[in-house]
């Protein structure tokens, strides 16, 4: 394994499971119930608190109806089937041309939401308890301070990163995720699959070889797809094309490697596009 981690992962992904309804699990409808009620409570506390002119129940109002409708926002977008976008021709990390299919904007934006809200919370939490004048808060303090700054710092990575997709080139597939960067030869390419790991999930699985790279951007801080190497994953939420458009492309072009070549042409945009990889 080339670049900067040469392990290869010990965890495998379970039985092997076509895909089925939505690509979420019904284990987050819960949580999306939950974001629906939180997220108008708290737009009505922030209405209640300009009205009382109450700048406290004005900010926790606004917090938690920032928070909890984008955390609601993300649910439904991963719920989504994706906006079926076109792929397109890009840069591969060698420096040739490849199918890009690109993680979704609104994604990206519901997400990045969340996560400064976090910091939002946590410098709030981190100011509230360590102006206490307590030991104990003082301690508590510090704790939420650096949660804040290490998520600052992932939220910055992230954004500089931004954004993520999947290429697929004449030489391999390569896949860019929200802090980290795997690609692999297609000769270490033994299957793609559909599988079932909590979201619907993408994988090819592939043998271990000199050719493939792996960058781990914030270290072991990262989504968990790197876990699972050699195998590449792809969690089919991110992306902004239909995920059985992606699943067929990745699976036509490990089985057609006399055709690899028009990767790096418009002639594999418009196949993928007129859906001519269904064999």
């Amino acid at each position: 394994m080339g670049a900067d981690d040469g392990t290869v992962g010990r965890d495998r992904p379970p039985t092997t499971s076509r895909w089925s309804g939505r690509r979420l699990p019904r284990s987050a409808l819960p949580g999306t119930v939950f974001f629906a009620v939180a997220a108008p409570c708290g737009l009505i506390a922030a209405i209640g608190g300009v009205v009382e002119r109450d700048l406290v129940l004005f900010v926790g109002g606004a917090v938690i109806a920032l928070l909890f409708g984008s955390l609601l926002g993300l649910l439904v977008v991963a719920s989504s089937r994706g906006s079926g976008a076109a792929p397109t021709l890009a840069q591969s990390p060698g420096g040739t041309s490849g199918v890009r299919f690109g993680y979704s904007t609104i994604a990206y934006f519901w997400f990045t939401t969340v996560l400064v809200m976090c910091v939002v919370v946590g410098l709030i939490v981190a100011v509230a308890t360590g102006t206490s004048g307590s030991v104990f808060g003082g301690v508590v303090g510090v704790v939420f301070a650096g949660m804040a700054v290490l998520l600052a710092w992932y939220l910055v990575a992230l954004l500089r990163l931004a954004p993520g997709e999947l290429l697929l080139s004449p030489a391999g597939i390569a896949h860019r995720g929200l802090t980290s960067l795997y690609s692999v030869p297609w000769s270490a390419v033994q299957a793609v699959e559909a599988w079932r790991l909590g979201t619907s999930v993408i994988v090819v699985k592939a043998d271990p070889s000199p050719e493939s790279v792996v960058r781990r951007y914030t270290g072991r801080f990262d989504t968990g797809e790197l876990r699972f190497l050699p195998f590449l994953l792809v969690r089919t939420y991110w992306l902004a094309a239909d995920r059985e458009a992606v699943l067929s492309a990745l699976a036509f072009y490990h089985a057609h490697p006399e055709l690899r070549g028009e990767l790096a042409t418009p002639e594999a945009v418009r196949r993928i596009a007129e859906g001519r990889t269904g064999s």
